[in-house]
């Protein structure tokens, strides 16, 4: 699900920013963001089968565990509701004074969420493995919440759990962008509330694939 890098060309195109206010896919991006990081996630995840299929033996096996989502369509997926909340916290920060927003529209995530087809035709095309098994599981957000429920029992509670987790990804990334160590606190706690408030109306799930597969014999 990560990616080698962001997509080229989708931070600016023509000197114009194209993805203006999102910092991944969302439904007011325009179509090209969503192909700039298919085409860049078929290129890496190429690569990485290529790589690890030079590593096993003929008939050597590995099992892979990563984020997807269910829709054919890239800014319906599940985790856009994810980093559309942190581009919100960003996005109320350059409001206030506190980020320039240039800054902002120059960060975008070096993520895709492939869609179980999608991660299917770049195994098929690159040719090194084939897929013994595919399961696909729901995870809640809140790494502590362990319910089947539709609502979450308290939304506060989890918005925080989820900001500390997304904290442990987003951290280097946003100083490594802003050079700013002070504003990441103010970042996720305007995140958890997000979260927290986007909670009380949906509990959203994260998608995640498994997949066992096996490299071909190439004596056959």
């Amino acid at each position: 699900m990560w990616l080698s890098q962001v997509p080229v060309g989708i931070d600016q195109s023509g000197g114009v920013n194209i993805n203006k206010g999102n910092i991944y896919i969302s439904k007011t991006s325009p179509p090209i963001i969503s192909s700039l990081y298919l085409e860049q996630f078929k290129r890496d995840f190429s690569s990485f089968l290529k790589l690890r299929s030079q590593e096993l033996v003929n008939g050597g096996q590995m099992v892979l565990s990563f984020l997807g989502r269910k829709s054919s369509d890239p800014s319906k997926a599940e985790v856009c509701h994810l980093w559309g909340l942190v581009a919100d916290a960003l996005n109320s920060m350059v409001q206030e004074g506190v980020l320039e927003e240039e800054k902002v529209n120059t960060f975008n995530m070096p993520f895709y969420a492939a869609s179980k087809e999608e991660v299917q035709q770049v195994i098929q095309s690159e040719g090194s493995f084939y897929i013994e098994q595919m399961q696909t599981l729901e995870s809640n957000w809140d790494p502590f919440d362990d319910s089947d429920d539709d609502q979450a029992f308290d939304n506060v509670k989890s918005g925080h759990n989820v900001a500390k987790c997304i904290r442990a990804v987003l951290e280097p990334l946003l100083v490594g962008h802003f050079g700013q160590d002070a504003i990441v606190a103010q970042v996720f706690e305007r995140y958890a509330h997000n979260v927290a408030m986007h909670l009380l109306k949906e509990k959203t799930k994260h998608i995640v694939f498994i997949l066992a597969l096996k490299t071909k014999d190439l004596n056959f």
